[in-house]
């Protein structure tokens, strides 16, 4: 009887229960069972991670960033020289900018701005540091409103005579937002003040 039956499962179907029956022990024969098998592989055979609330927060909103009108480009001449391109020291520019925001302790959002550009070089430079103004100003609602907080900042620039176009980038987080205050933040050179 026993023979007859066992003769009765071949092929495909013997291959299947065989593969069954081998997976079951060894899931048994590891200590825990199944259950301690799967929660290894879900964590990794570690212990849980603990993730921080914060992770999952949503993000802080930034006010938007606007170049000033005429304010992205800069071309310093040798005087007497202005506008003839032997005359050219160098070419500044502004060319991308962006900002994150963080919350800060009172209900303020704390800034982290982010501009780049590039300077190249005329025909006229021989080579040293260039300066470059970059007003920053936190300017609330309102067009006649007056700026919450304006800066200069000063970009430092390396280039060497006959050198290719020198890429510059600055990161500054000084500048904050009062609570419940709609902002924007406008920015560009700012040669009339340079010191």
């Amino acid at each position: 009887m026993m023979i007859g039956v066992f003769q009765s499962v071949t092929g495909t179907n013997l291959k299947t229960m065989l593969s069954v029956g081998l997976c079951a022990a060894a899931l048994a024969g590891c200590g825990g069972g199944a259950e301690g098998v799967a929660g290894k592989i879900i964590s990794g055979g570690q212990e849980p991670i603990e993730v921080s609330a914060a992770t999952f927060a949503p993000p802080v909103p930034c006010p938007p960033m606007e170049l000033q009108s005429n304010t992205y480009l800069i071309r310093k001449f040798v005087r007497g020289k202005e506008d003839q391109q032997e005359g050219l020291l160098y070419q500044a520019t502004v060319e991308d900018w962006a900002n994150t925001c963080t919350q800060a302790a009172g209900g303020g959002r704390q800034m982290k701005l982010g501009f780049s550009g590039d300077v190249t070089p005329g025909p006229a430079w021989k080579g040293g540091e260039i300066v470059l103004p970059l007003r920053v100003a936190v300017i609330p609602g309102g067009s006649e409103a007056k700026p919450l907080s304006s800066e200069i900042l000063k970009i430092p620039v390396t280039v060497g005579s006959d050198s290719p176009t020198e890429k510059w980038t600055l990161v500054e987080n000084k500048f904050s937002v009062p609570p419940n205050e709609s902002v924007k933040v406008v920015f560009g050179f700012d040669e009339g003040r340079r010191r």
